[in-house]
């Protein structure tokens, strides 16, 4: 049966976990200017509303429109299916 840590041994783990998370904190802030809590608070900020004039797309509207599949295959639209797809193994 393994022994149980003394309070100091335990101590000394969370001193050490302590000092890495200072670390951390101190890293991330040389590197972006701001300390992590701070940036990990505006991250999980989700805007209610969108600003006026913006409006929400949604993965059905970035979809290119056919011709502009062709074209970025470098293909007529009347291409057959070989065509398109030794265009595409291509890219």
């Amino acid at each position: 049966m393994p022994r149980r840590k003394t309070k100091s041994g335990i101590q000394d783990a969370f001193d050490a976990i302590a000092g890495f998370r200072d670390l951390v904190d101190e890293t991330f802030e040389k590197l972006t200017g701001k300390p992590l809590a701070a940036w990990l608070r505006e991250v999980g900020q989700q805007p209610r509303e969108l600003p006026p004039g913006e409006q929400q797309t949604t993965p059905s509207e970035l979809v290119i429109p056919l011709a502009d599949a062709y074209a970025v295959l470098g293909l007529p639209q009347t291409a057959t299916l070989e065509e398109v797809k030794r265009n595409y193994k291509r890219l």
